[in-house]
């Protein structure tokens, strides 16, 4: 079945990912198209009971979303597409990939988290005190640290806090972290994501940590190598052809009299283009975290060495943990063919979102 919509280029749209996110109205007609298929012919209600047998589309875990019934057809549909079989694409393989590397992202992205935090709160405490948000008692006492309420009813406005926010914003830059040693952890991030989904762990990591501080709030430090990852189900696989934008304008020129071309009626060519493919799972993963207290933290305590992480987390007591299971929905993008030279067998994923599983309301949401 061959994709009916055509992409454009995604250098020539303001959006950023190659494919733009899966609509109601995709899942409600590729639904509908799988449903005439299986009614109407053995050959495909054998294939589509293959494809559950196999676990490749799992009915149990897609009917806990909204539109699970909906979804679960929708998702025999896309994957018949013939730009995925055309191209070798296995999902089986994928599968199996999939978990171990949304395991890694998990872990290095919260490793980054707790290496940063020290240097970032020296910082935000520093930038705080420059602004006049912060004093001291005396010579050598304990830095004061004001509250959102004490920042409210001093000279200091909510204005300054947002600047500051942004400043310490600035600072982070992990994109540039990245590109400047591939091997750090911020590379390794980097490696996986894309641009937007990296500058959203960013910004997410400076709002939380600002948050935390500012209201005395314990945050959440993650437990080195406690994830594990559950119940990795598919949930959507589209995949389109990539058309220059200089060669949709040019068929969907006006004619003569001034009306616009049928696309249907211009002849069909074999000519190839570019093949994208958009990938969502969802997944479960359990995490243990212990709440940690910004205003006490020591900048060697998480960035010295290996040796002494380990003696930091053995020196307390399980009974300080809470074991966190949360559910999350993955998208995964890639270039399936690099156009006429066929497969591009350096296929390489993105993540380019990792989000809660807001339409699985069956699941354990994150808080």
């Amino acid at each position: 079945m061959r994709a009916t919509r055509k992409l454009l280029d995604a250098a020539s749209s303001t959006y950023k990912s190659l494919l733009k996110p899966r609509s109601q109205w995709d899942t409600l007609t590729s639904a509908f198209a799988t449903t005439l298929s299986i009614l109407s012919s053995q050959t495909d209600r054998d294939k589509f009971v293959e494809t559950v047998n196999k676990g490749i589309i799992n009915p149990g875990i897609l009917g806990q979303a909204d539109m699970g019934f909906f979804m679960t057809l929708a998702l025999h549909h896309d994957l018949s597409n013939d730009l995925f079989l055309d191209n070798g694409f296995n999902v089986e393989e994928f599968m199996e990939a999939a978990e171990p590397s949304l395991e890694r992202f998990q872990e290095v992205l919260y490793s980054l988290d707790r290496n940063v935090l020290p240097g970032f709160t020296k910082g935000l405490k520093e930038a705080l005190e420059e602004d006049g948000d912060g004093g001291h008692e005396d010579e050598g006492a304990k830095t004061e640290v004001k509250t959102v309420t004490d920042i409210k009813d001093s000279e200091a406005t909510m204005e300054k806090v947002q600047g500051i926010e942004t400043a310490m914003q600035g600072e982070a830059n992990w994109k540039k972290k990245a590109e400047e040693n591939p091997e750090t952890l911020y590379g390794q991030l980097y490696g996986m994501v894309s641009e937007q989904l990296m500058d959203a762990c960013e910004k997410q990591f400076v709002t939380s940590v600002m948050h935390c501080y500012m209201n005395q709030i314990p945050r959440m430090c993650y437990t080195l190598e406690s994830g594990e990852i559950h119940n990795v189900a598919l949930v959507s696989a589209r995949a389109h052809e990539v058309i220059p934008k200089e060669e949709v304008d040019e068929d969907e020129k006006n004619d003569d009299n001034g009306y616009l071309v049928d696309e249907s009626l211009t002849p069909i060519t074999d000519k190839k283009y570019p093949v994208a493919a958009q990938i969502e799972v969802i997944y479960s993963i359990s995490q243990s975290f212990r709440r940690l207290k910004l205003d006490e933290i020591d900048e060697g305590s998480t960035t010295g060495s290996e040796k002494k992480k380990e003696e930091e987390e053995e020196s307390k007591s399980d009974d300080d943990e809470q074991k966190l299971d949360t559910a999350w929905v993955a998208v995964f993008e890639g270039m399936l063919s690099d156009g006429p030279n066929g497969s591009d067998n350096s296929l390489r994923w993105k993540l380019i979102d990792n989000r809660p599983a807001w339409e699985f309301p069956g699941k354990d949401m994150p808080r």
